[in-house]
């Protein structure tokens, strides 16, 4: 197959480029293109063919993808940036797309209307727009995500609330969970969810996990399930859920993408990449349970 992996500099795009070197048959028998924005992307030297594309919001990037879909006659695009997904619905009718549908990523793009969506059938903190001025000790994020964490506030004084309220930028605001966060890394098939990955977020830096361990927790993984099946999500997942005072685990955001930290469900024995990779060859799926294992990431230089 001729696997085409978007923003390949990323850390989700790394996640999975090294996800397809991690089983039997991954990198020998595809073949990788991907994309990115600069010639310096890190997830350059994973791939087989590179290609410097426009940014996702720029009126040639579509074009610059069909393109790429033509010439390599490529098999499956397997999206990792945030921003570019909600145009690669309309490139169905020329490959594979493993990925939810564009009303649905729309929808968990914007944080607010995600909320109206889910707050009456779901667990997931009090959250108000600036027409419902009450900041104490709240956490703001812009409505509409900017990349990784950046935006994001615990908003511990009036001052820090302000200078959120007063942004150009549009902001949504949540009453603060002070408890443990997790990551559910959830993979559906174009029906139903699959299976999902729980990890504890033991650290984080700019957003994106740098220690984490694999747990079970029948609640977290059910749950999560059941929020894929009520959006009607397709593909890989990422899903952020923290614990109230009581110990309860609330939503804050789902991901219709890999997340910056799949790699780790990875390492714990459960390749989101060789199972999506063995749906479109229409192979019998041998799902493992994951290993419970603690994971931490470090920088790596490299000559490209």
């Amino acid at each position: 197959m001729k696997i085409l992996v978007t923003s390949a500099g990323g850390p989700a795009a790394i996640g999975v480029l090294k996800s397809l070197q991690n089983f039997d048959g991954g990198k020998n028998n595809h073949s990788i293109i991907a994309t990115d924005i600069t010639e310096l992307s890190a997830g350059f030297p994973w791939a087989d063919k590179k290609f410097v594309v426009p940014k996702a919001d720029d009126i040639n990037y579509l074009y610059e993808i069909k393109k790429i879909i033509l010439d390599e006659k490529i098999d499956v695009i397997l999206p990792t940036g945030n921003l570019e997904i909600e145009h690669f619905e309309s490139l169905s009718s020329m490959t594979n797309v493993f990925m939810s549908d564009s009303e649905t990523i729309k929808l968990c793009n914007d944080k607010w209307e995600f909320y109206n969506k889910v707050k009456d059938d779901f667990d997931i903190p009090y959250t108000w727009r600036d027409d419902d001025i009450k900041w104490n000790g709240c956490f703001a994020r812009p409505r509409h995500e900017l990349g990784g964490s950046r935006g994001t506030l615990h908003c511990k004084d009036i001052h820090q609330y302000m200078s959120t309220y007063n942004s150009d930028v549009e902001y949504i605001y949540s009453e603060y969970l002070p408890g443990q966060e997790y990551t559910i890394d959830v993979l559906c098939d174009m029906e139903n969810p699959l299976i999902s990955i729980v990890r504890k977020r033991l650290e984080t830096k700019a957003g994106i996990s740098s220690k984490a361990e694999i747990i079970r927790d029948e609640h977290m993984e059910n749950v999560c399930k059941r929020m894929c099946r009520f959006l009607g999500l397709k593909g890989p997942v990422c899903i952020q859920m923290k614990d109230d005072e009581n110990g309860v685990p609330h939503f804050v955001e789902v991901n219709p993408r890999f997340g910056g930290g799949t790699y780790f469900t990875t390492l714990a024995g459960v390749n989101f990449v060789e199972i999506i990779i063995g749906i479109l060859e229409n192979k019998q799926l041998f799902i493992n349970e994951p290993r419970l294992i603690k994971v931490a990431r470090y920088y790596e230089e490299m000559v490209i």
